[in-house]
């Protein structure tokens, strides 16, 4: 059987793919899945009958992209420098890795030990919901695509939801998009998306003091007529250039728009899906699951490329 793509039955966007093997995905099938990720607004499930290996999740995650470090392995990306850590280059960090049998392209996210396979005991928060947002819009060349696969999930809860953020820019007020057009947001580093606090990092006072790189409201999908609201996460955005009150109520407006249901789907997972999504065209949220389930899975990313502005 070939390669099928076919979309998401209910959903505004966002296809299923079937027929993939991904130990061996030739030029012929990466072109078919890059062009299906560009007709279905960013969004495509993989099925498989069963989990990946550590290769094939990093030879998929290829076919969309240059390979990217994972969140919080390298100094600088999702990392901030340890108070007495000496300053290391990015072969070292690797390097070190290596030596403790990391796969620096690899992150896993749940509560269970991915040597072991046990349960292990996690942070509360990790149960709760988790923001809209977008992977990594804290750092200047934020990552394209993102992979996400399901290991172990629980029998409820901890779907992922996705917001295309082409359809919120299309539908944008007239009146909100005057006051937007040419603007930027600071994105904040402090968080993970379900509220910890970064290694590394310091709360800020303000979301003005917040450390983050700074990013057009409106962004460009390069290749493409299209444009896409780019607003990160909520907690310590900022709008450049305006007080902090009148920031608050704008992005207040901008994310009341951009989250409405119309431009969302709810995954729920099975074992084995892969989900891959391109973060310049959605953002994403985990919704909570019970302290008394498991949900384990991996994640990748592809290297990404500069913001540019609609």
């Amino acid at each position: 059987m070939g390669v099928e793509v076919r979309a998401i039955d209910g959903a505004a966007f966002g296809g299923i793919v079937t027929g993939v093997d991904a130990s061996q995905v030739d030029d012929v099938v990466a072109d078919q899945l890059r062009a299906a990720s560009r007709n279905h607004h960013g969004v495509l499930c993989f099925r498989f009958d069963e989990p990946l290996t550590v290769e094939e999740m990093n030879a998929l995650t290829a076919v969309f992209g240059e390979n990217e470090f994972a969140p919080g392995m390298i100094t600088g990306i999702g990392k901030g420098r340890v108070e007495g850590e000496r300053e290391r280059s990015i072969d070292e960090q690797i390097a070190d890795l290596r030596t403790k049998g990391i796969d620096p392209y690899l992150m896993f996210l749940g509560n269970v030990d991915p040597h072991t396979g046990d349960r292990r005991e996690v942070n509360a928060k990790f149960f709760g919901e988790w923001e809209w947002h977008s992977d990594m819009s804290y750092i200047s060349t934020p990552p394209t695509f993102s992979l996400l696969h399901a290991r172990q999930v629980p029998a409820e809860g901890g779907d992922t939801g996705f917001c295309s953020q082409v359809l919120a820019a299309q539908s944008l007020p007239a009146e909100l998009r005057a006051r937007v057009e040419g603007r930027d947001i600071k994105h904040d580093s402090t968080y993970s998306s379900n509220g910890i606090i970064r290694p590394g990092m310091v709360v800020p006072a303000t979301p003005v003091d917040a450390i983050g790189e700074v990013h057009p409201i409106l962004r460009q999908i390069p290749g493409t007529d299209q444009e896409a609201l780019f607003l990160g996460r909520r907690t310590n955005g900022y709008i450049s250039g305006l007080p902090l009150d009148e920031s608050e109520l704008l992005l207040d407006e901008l994310w009341a728009h951009a989250t409405q249901p119309a431009f969302t789907y709810r995954h729920h997972w099975s074992v084995g899906e892969v989900v891959v999504w391109d973060n310049r065209v959605v953002m994403h949220r985990r919704h909570p699951v019970s302290a008394d389930e498991i949900r384990f899975m991996w994640r990748t990313q592809t290297r990404g490329e500069a913001v540019v502005a609609a």
